[in-house]
């Protein structure tokens, strides 16, 4: 039906080094690695695997340098009459599939900054399903939870460039990093294929790289936000602006390390913080 993967090979990729951060843009010749989480439809788990990334539906292509993320189709395509994975009434799939491709870059990501950016160039996914792209930091001593408490996870956009930034002191040696993407919904009849749609992501096309010069580490919290943002950094924050994933200003001001967030709608934003030692760019979540 599919093939596991034995074991999670671990390499060295392109990334750049500035002032202490990791600065990782999406690149499909980095080590990708799949996993599939699968669940009954009642949200009850059944059991989880390492899978090879093509087997969960993501496609890398190198040429061009891209991923498309799409349903899952293989326990569907390959069972045909199983009642565990198809519905004989209904044809539907009788599962939810959480398909993780992702990469495990090792120790030397530990207590340091890292930010992972790119670019929606498509996204025609059906609305049955969801897309997240994400930074974890899975905590061996207990059971592999995320120790960072989903607080890295982020629908993708529907457009445009996307960017997280998880500090080093959240990444703490011991931990396994990981970043990457997932995509959740019913496994899917392949005859349903183009109806169900993907997302194509590529390479930031906005050197975000150069709004991440700031030596010292900045704090957001709490993230998601409710009422008010804090901004904690060693530095004076000199000014700010708030923009929409798609890099609408929305909000903007001078000084101050708490910002009212409260007039933005329920969602994802940017947040760039300037300081007289250097400006960065970092994403939060508004309740």
């Amino acid at each position: 039906m599919r093939t596991i993967i034995t074991s999670i090979t671990l390499s060295i990729f392109s990334f750049a080094m500035v002032f202490g951060q990791n600065d990782v843009d999406f690149n499909s010749g980095d080590n990708w690695v799949g996993y599939m989480n699968v669940f009954n439809l009642d949200g009850g788990y059944e059991f989880g695997s390492a899978w090879e990334v093509n087997s969960l539906k993501s496609t890398l292509d190198a040429s061009a340098n891209t991923l498309a993320l799409q349903p899952n189709f293989n326990t569907y395509a390959e069972n045909p009459g199983d009642e565990y994975w198809i519905n004989p009434s209904t044809g539907e799939g009788e599962k939810t599939m959480e398909a993780l491709t992702f990469v495990e870059p090792g120790a030397f990501f530990n207590g340091v900054d890292l930010t992972f950016s790119g670019t929606v160039q498509s996204n025609t996914l059906d609305a049955g399903y969801t897309a997240t792209y994400f930074i974890k930091a899975l905590n061996p001593e207990n059971e592999y939870a995320d120790d960072l408490e989903g607080s890295g996870i982020f629908d993708l956009p529907t457009s445009g460039n996307f960017s997280i930034t998880i500090p080093g002191s959240s990444l703490t040696p011991g931990l396994v990093i990981q970043y990457g993407f997932s995509v959740t919904g019913r496994n899917a009849n392949p005859a349903n294929e183009a109806d169900l749609g993907s997302i194509v992501i590529g390479a930031g096309s906005v050197a975000v790289n150069d709004l991440k010069n700031l030596k010292a580490e900045v704090i957001l919290y709490p993230n998601p936000a409710n009422e008010m943002l804090s901004i904690k950094t060693d530095t004076d924050v000199q000014s700010y602006e708030i923009s929409s994933l798609l890099g609408q200003t929305l909000l903007s001001g001078k000084a101050t390390t708490d910002v009212d967030v409260s007039r933005l709608a329920t969602g994802s934003y940017f947040i760039t913080i300037h300081t007289a030692e250097g400006s960065k760019l970092m994403q939060f979540v508004k309740n």
